[in-house]
């Protein structure tokens, strides 16, 4: 009854499977691409305020420190926000914050409670900001992501080294019109070895599923092996789970990780009570010392893996260990910024 109608409704479909894996619209180029906006996009709007300065970063850093909000939780917040991104369709990631809208804000894995309490105070922190500068501006997603890098400084001077986590404002906040639920679901993880965080609905083991995910974030091996210690030392698992947290220092950026993986004076046992859990005991005394999950293990029972891990288990890799993290973090944190590319 209406063939124009339903030339346009077979136009937008063939359009849809033709150009779903190429991400977001600022990555199009080309006189024909479409003048409508589609959900399945997933929208940012336009960057249209000044971004902060040097000085406006660093005062913005001392404010998110001193909210009281944990280094884990800024970490957690950070990671989950940037760590929705994959590679293969370029779809998630840091920029649009839309790990504050629905469905991304109750996903579990990203703690929805203690998620909206770090949200609540990062809002009230750039809401204050943006009212006060009469220069820059900075958007939610900007900010998230500047509170992980500032943790993340902190626990590294807590450590012994200053460092700095480099940061490129630009960022913009999506709306909840602009996501799709429905779509925008499908990124949910089923298991996310960085935050130690694993469900029966994986479809592989909690290994399997870890390198799954690193390579949907474009992860080579020594990136993800270094990414996985200090989350662990920065005690960023999901839920407060003290699995992996091989440390007396937690939140602290150290190489502890390692060092007390590859122990030697320690003996790993299946906890018998718990599906999973592994616990570690010192093999002279018996004295119970650690808990780990299979994603831990495998860095000191794959040989590939146990290579690398032995390099940052290195008394002398300390600075090695935070700066390839440094790196490795800020690989995520970017990896939607297809502006900067």
């Amino acid at each position: 009854a209406d063939p124009k109608e339903f030339d346009k409704a077979f136009a937008k479909a063939w359009f849809k499977l033709t150009h779903r894996d190429m991400g977001p619209r600022a990555r199009y180029v080309g006189s024909e691409i479409p003048s409508e906006i589609l959900s399945w996009q997933d929208p940012i709007p336009a960057l249209k305020h000044p971004l902060v300065s040097t000085v406006d970063i660093e005062e913005l850093k001392q404010q998110i420190l001193a909210s009281g909000l944990t280094t884990s939780a800024l970490v957690k917040a950070a990671w989950g926000s940037a760590a929705s991104h994959r590679v293969t369709d370029m779809r998630g990631g840091a920029n649009g914050a839309r790990i504050q809208l629905e469905p991304q804000k109750n996903w579990q894995v990203n703690n929805p409670k203690e998620l909206n309490e770090v949200l609540t105070k990062l809002k009230s922190i750039q809401g204050d900001f943006n009212q006060q500068s009469v220069s820059g501006k900075i958007s939610l997603a900007d900010i998230i992501v500047l509170g992980g890098a500032a943790a993340i400084e902190q626990a590294a001077k807590s450590a012994g080294y200053d460092v700095d986590v480099p940061f490129n404002a630009g960022r913009t906040d999506a709306t909840q019109a602009q996501t799709d639920i429905k779509s925008f679901n499908y990124l949910e993880p089923d298991a996310d070895g960085f935050r130690n965080y694993y469900t029966e609905a994986s479809y592989m083991s909690p290994t399997a599923m870890l390198v799954d995910k690193a390579n949907s974030l474009g992860l080579n091996v020594p990136e993800m092996t270094v990414l996985v210690g200090g989350m662990r030392v920065l005690n960023a698992n999901y839920d407060g789970s003290a699995l992996g947290v091989l440390t007396k220092t937690p939140e602290v950026l150290t190489n502890d990780f390692f060092i007390n993986l590859l122990d030697m004076s320690t003996t790993w046992r299946k906890d018998q009570n718990n599906v999973g859990v592994y616990q570690g005991y010192d093999r002279i005394s018996g004295t119970l010392k650690w808990q780990a999950s299979p994603v831990d293990l495998i860095f000191g029972s794959s040989s590939e893996l146990r290579a690398i891990a032995e390099v940052y288990a290195s008394d002398d890799a300390k600075s090695k260990f935070i700066n390839d993290f440094v790196n490795a973090w800020v690989k995520v944190m970017q990896l939607d910024r297809f502006d900067l590319k």
